[in-house]
């Protein structure tokens, strides 16, 4: 699925959106690379671009498991992360 989207992304016009959403699917492909199998309880990826406190922009990826067990996939490109309950 990453796969589609990069290939999709790479059709973006704006320069710069086009490299953020490049470099956050990157992002996604390298840390899923850590994992063999998917964890007991699924697992949460939050990848992308945000400006720090002093303006500057700063590159950034979490995973983890979540306490309860994921019942539904999602897969968002948007200007924030969705922490809602998909359970």
């Amino acid at each position: 699925m990453l796969g589609d989207e990069f290939g999709t992304a790479s059709n973006i016009k704006s320069r710069a959106n086009r490299q953020s959403v490049i470099g956050a699917i990157t992002s996604a492909q390298q840390r899923l690379k850590l994992y063999k199998k998917v964890p007991p309880n699924g697992l949460v990826l939050y990848t992308g671009t945000m400006v720090t406190d002093d303006g500057k922009e700063k590159k950034v990826t979490i995973d983890f498991e979540p306490f309860k067990p994921i019942t539904a996939s999602l897969y968002l490109c948007d200007n924030k992360f969705h922490t809602e309950v998909f359970c």
